[in-house]
């Protein structure tokens, strides 16, 4: 949910898509993109299965850097909460998934809630990036980090919507978040199922080994994909997911 009041960035969302009883909340990630991220596989997953499908912008992005630097993690567990109790109100069954950081509030979120069945990609239990763990140096110096959002743009043919410089503190607030995750991992009971990209070089490539293993549900499934790195938006596996993703839903809600 985002402040009426607040100026959002021209497509940055959030996005809702009406449909059936069955509805699934979308969480992007943290590394300054927006709910443009996940709106072709809102979209397509919606034409293929009738969802009623969320993406709620998390408080701090579509907006300015500043507003994200001065974000805080219990705000965005608030605002998917929040989301979360309206869904509710209008679908008999739910499904939260998210991508990068979205996964990792999902596997969260999903530890504390009566969820119908979860999903994840990309979700890191750790960053390869070298830098990343520089950050709590570097913060002493430099409060914000460069975004090359006009190859973001190029890659994604103008898709990609987001910041071109985010605050450095964004890797701190991940870093706790991925640590809450593993602390919440056994108490992930939601079938659930797990996508990582095989050329992904941003996160441990142990990720979605860990997660699978960690998780307390039976119901579970890991599936690599072998053309993806990390980002989603313009994903070159980006059918299988929507494949997948519908045949593990009505699995659950045939």
């Amino acid at each position: 949910m985002v402040d009426n009041n607040i100026k959002i960035m021209e497509g940055a969302g959030p996005f809702y898509f009406e449909g059936s009883r069955v509805g699934i909340i979308m969480i992007h990630g943290g590394g300054g993109g927006t709910c443009a991220d996940l709106k072709p596989l809102a979209e397509d997953l919606h034409k293929k299965g009738g969802y009623t499908i969320s993406v709620p912008l998390l408080p701090g992005f579509g907006t300015t850097p500043k507003d994200l630097k001065n974000t805080h993690i219990e705000e965005w567990k608030s605002a998917l909460n929040k989301e979360l109790g309206m869904l509710m109100e209008k679908c008999d069954k739910i499904f939260m998934g998210g991508h990068s950081m979205g996964g990792v509030l999902t596997l969260i979120l999903a530890a504390n809630k009566n969820l119908d069945g979860i999903f994840t990609i990309s979700a890191p239990i750790g960053v390869r990036k070298f830098l990343f763990h520089l950050v709590p140096f570097f913060q002493l110096f430099v409060k914000y980090h460069s975004v090359n959002s006009e190859q973001f743009k190029k890659d994604t043919n103008g898709k990609w919507i987001g910041y071109n410089k985010i605050p450095l503190n964004i890797a701190i607030k991940i870093k706790k978040l991925m640590k809450e995750m593993k602390k919440s991992l056994s108490n992930v009971n939601a079938p659930a199922l797990l996508f990582q990209g095989c050329l992904d070089s941003d996160i441990k490539k142990s990720s979605i080994d860990y997660i699978f293993i960690n998780i307390s549900t039976k119901n579970r499934k890991k599936v690599w994909l072998t053309q993806n790195s990390h980002p989603i938006l313009e994903s070159p596996d980006h059918h299988q997911i929507v494949s997948e993703l519908f045949n593990f839903i009505n699995k659950i809600c045939p």
